[in-house]
């Protein structure tokens, strides 16, 4: 398996995911096959992920979690985003800003991320104050009961904030609530 450029901290674990060599139920990029509502937007978001519970066994969810998709304005700098979802659903709260740049996070970015399968490499007990050290200026107290972290991905074919963001370890950051099925999505450098 490859290394892995998705990491799920939840009940004091963290599952490390990678691209996988078959089909998955949890993947990373591609077309997202979920309805977004909400205000009308300049520049479509981005999706980012889906965890699939096939894959990520999420300890003490609630039984009709079936799945987390990870949406983020990647043309939207410094963007903020808070949505909640449903199993085919994404209803956006709020985003910031509001306006989105046709050469952010650099000229011709595509519209689509390359898709890959993903699957479970790894899973580690680590409690949050060794987690918050895989990304820079995270919060000192857990969140949210599920944190997702998606730093630059490494020998991909891609990059996804451009030389010098890949280069400054800009990660997304995820704050999932799983009872309320809401997310809080933004990014860190360091």
């Amino acid at each position: 398996m490859n290394d892995p450029f998705v990491f799920v901290h939840h009940a004091g674990r963290t599952l490390a995911l990678a691209r996988a060599q078959e089909r998955t139920c949890s993947v990373f990029g591609g077309p997202a096959e979920i309805e977004v509502d909400g205000p009308p937007l300049p520049e479509p978001l981005h999706f980012i992920a889906l965890l699939h519970h096939n894959e990520v066994l999420l300890l003490g969810a609630p039984r009709q979690l079936w799945e987390i998709p990870l949406f983020y304005g990647m043309r939207y700098s410094g963007c903020r985003l808070l949505y909640t979802f449903e199993r085919d659903r994404v209803r956006i709260e709020e985003l910031l800003p509001q306006e989105a740049s046709a050469d952010w996070p650099y000229r011709g970015y595509p519209q689509l991320l390359p898709y890959y399968p993903l699957a479970v490499s790894h899973v580690d007990a680590e409690d949050w104050g060794r987690f918050r050290r895989r990304a820079p200026n995270l919060p000192e107290e857990q969140p949210a009961e599920c944190v997702v972290l998606v730093p630059p991905p490494v020998g991909l074919g891609f990059t996804l904030w451009g030389r010098s963001g890949d280069a400054e370890g800009a990660t997304l950051v995820f704050e999932c609530n799983l009872s309320t099925k809401s997310v809080v999505a933004y990014n860190v450098c360091g």
